[in-house]
């Protein structure tokens, strides 16, 4: 096997695959990058038995060839290297020589031969959605997933194909997460055939993958998705990433959704994100506590740490419904999600007698996220 390519074309491609190499593993051979040159060109790939990706890099192909090089040598090296070309040559004694300038390196290599195959979707549905639009839904619920192994159905988001059951919602396709404390949910109306609908859970570092390749390619291309009952594809211009799906039951958002709301909250995002980032340095002492009060057109956020101190804070607001309304939520939680929106404008609707918090863009998208409230002291 040999092949030239540029340095900055190896680089976006070494950095795509090797952030889900696994190197603590019992099978040492997925740690390791495969290079698979032929007269199409050059591609690479990795996959740690629940995720694989595979992507082309711009290569001049001297000679067809596999090789399997050790990522974590391979990431050093690339990223060390001169802008330029540089030339990758397999030789007799199964090295890999990495030439540039004139310098070069010798890395040790193993045959290709029991590299686990990327596998293949079958007799699966499929369509096509844009890249930017994923990207987007992803960055909106993938927060909210789980981080315990206990709840292993929710470290995953639900992705849910076709047409809604719920009155008066018309989308098609639905990304949703829950960790049990709060629940994110994005809907759009996309091009998506009648017969392609299905609900899937897809782990959350899948998708965080996906979402860094397409933010690194910068770019307007469509995604295609490919999912069948056990495995979900993604092809992205010359990258496929290809999943595994987590089987189990995934809650039932519609009975989390609050019934009615006592007050309505319009605020300015940025102003809202502020005044929680400060309100939670003394939150912080206290389980990240923070009272939500509405009073006189105004949302007050107050917070008390014994020992550390108090916080009271006051965000100019359009108030509509009960004049005075007063609920504890986890600051964190509001945090997260202020991070994740888009919009100028949020609406926040609350609810007492320990109902749960409701967030959502000002108009803009349907997009739903629903927090659960703290009992506290003067609450009760």
């Amino acid at each position: 096997m040999e092949f030239t390519c540029e340095k900055k074309d190896l680089q976006t491609g070494v950095s795509a695959v090797e952030k889900i190499v696994t190197t603590r593993s019992t099978l040492p051979i997925i740690g390791y990058i495969l290079f698979d040159a032929d007269k199409n060109g050059l591609k690479i790939s990795a996959n740690n038995l629940e995720m694989g990706v595979e992507l082309g890099v711009k290569a001049k192909v001297i000679k067809e060839g596999s090789v399997l090089v050790p990522a974590k040598t391979l990431t050093g090296i690339v990223s060390r290297l001169p802008e330029g070309n540089v030339s990758f040559k397999l030789t007799e004694k199964g090295t890999i020589r990495i030439s540039y300038a004139k310098s070069q390196f010798n890395v040790h290599t193993l045959p290709p031969d029991e590299f686990p195959v990327l596998p293949k979707v079958k007799d699966g549905k499929s369509l096509t959605i844009s890249g930017e639009i994923f990207v987007s839904m992803i960055r909106q619920t993938i927060f909210a997933v789980s981080s315990s192994e206990d709840k292993y159905v929710l470290t995953g988001v639900l992705l849910d194909f076709g047409k809604s059951s719920t009155s008066g919602d018309s989308s098609n396709f639905r990304m949703i997460s829950t960790d049990g404390y709060r629940l994110a949910k994005r809907a759009e109306k996309i091009k998506l055939k009648d017969d392609v609908k299905g609900k899937v859970i897809v782990p959350s570092k899948a998708l965080q993958e996906l979402s860094r390749i397409i933010e690194i390619a910068k770019d307007d291309s469509e995604l295609r998705i490919t999912f069948s009952s056990d495995q979900i594809a993604f092809r992205y211009n010359d990258v496929l990433l290809v999943s595994r799906i987590i089987q189990g039951q995934f809650p039932d958002f519609k009975q989390v959704l609050p019934k009615k709301s006592s007050s309505k909250i319009i605020t300015k995002r940025k102003a809202f994100l502020e005044a929680a980032d400060r309100t939670s340095v003394i939150a912080a002492g206290s389980a990240n506590i923070v009272r939500f009060e509405t009073k006189s057109g105004q949302l007050r956020l107050f917070a008390s740490t014994p020992d550390v101190g108090t916080v009271d804070e006051v965000i100019e607001a359009e108030v509509q419904g009960e004049a005075k309304t007063q609920i504890a939520f986890n600051i964190r939680l509001i945090t997260d999600v202020l991070k994740a929106l888009e919009t100028d404008n949020v609406v926040l609707e609350m609810s007492e007698n320990l109902g749960p918090g409701m967030i959502k863009e000002d108009g803009v998208r349907d997009y739903v996220y629903i927090v659960m409230p703290i009992r506290t002291q003067e609450g009760a």
